[in-house]
């Protein structure tokens, strides 16, 4: 009779542990579908990914948005897409060709500007505040 008690504890001990393996695996595949699904935060950035067959250093691309800050030789936009380059809205920040384009532009702002690829990165070479 012992035995058969001894066979049923064993039997229960293989059901709880395929129990605790069913809820890793779900609890793991829960964890890894939340980590593949975009965020809001991703939408804003301040560097877009790379697009090659897009972005060309000689052409200026325009869009126009709301200025967020201003520095001293930087400017953050939030704007709208720029077909283009098949950007979506988001903010960025752009170096200022020159100093007498960020003259008189504050947070706050609606923009019209145009920028061309530079160095890695993106340079302002014209702003009009609408």
């Amino acid at each position: 009779m012992s035995s058969g008690i001894g066979r049923i504890g064993v039997d229960e001990g293989n059901s709880m542990n395929k129990i605790y393996l069913a809820g890793a695996v779900a609890l793991f595949s829960s964890v890894a579908a939340c980590s593949e699904q975009p965020s809001a935060s991703r939408e804003e950035t301040t560097v877009p990914a790379e697009r090659p067959e897009a972005a060309s250093q000689d052409a200026d691309y325009s869009a126009s948005g709301e200025v967020t800050a201003v520095a001293s030789e930087t400017v953050t936009i939030s704007h709208g897409p720029v077909p283009d380059l098949q950007w979506p809205a988001m903010t960025m920040t752009f170096q200022a060709d020159g100093p007498d384009i960020l003259a008189g532009v504050a947070a706050g702002d609606r923009v019209s500007f145009a920028f061309r690829q530079a160095d890695g990165g993106y340079v302002l070479t014209s702003l009009t505040r609408n």
